[in-house]
């Protein structure tokens, strides 16, 4: 998994085009990233490499498992609110959206 960028096999205009979507970004990884368990108020801080922002929803690879997991934000700056992991393939998660 090379740190901050797309996997092997992706650019950013295969994973619009796989998307079906023209905004689709890298997004800060930097950014906070938390996995929020369902009916719960509680979030867990997941460290990520890497962060794809789709209109309305992201997907971020965390580094621990180097799974993708989709959440969302409210406003650019916000942390990343993810309910699930889609697993490792990016294709997969891209089509879970």
């Amino acid at each position: 998994m090379n740190k901050g960028a797309l996997p092997d096999g992706w650019t950013i205009n295969e994973v619009r085009q796989r998307a079906q979507d023209n905004t689709v970004e890298l997004l800060d990884p930097s950014t906070r990233v938390f996995l929020r368990f369902a009916e719960s108020d509680q979030a867990v801080f997941l460290e990520v490499d890497l962060i794809i922002g789709f209109t309305g929803l992201c997907l971020a690879r965390c580094i621990e498992d180097g799974e993708w997991y989709m959440g969302d934000r409210g406003r650019s700056g916000e942390p990343i609110f993810c309910w699930s992991s889609y697993g490792a393939d990016l294709g997969t998660a891209i089509d879970s959206l």
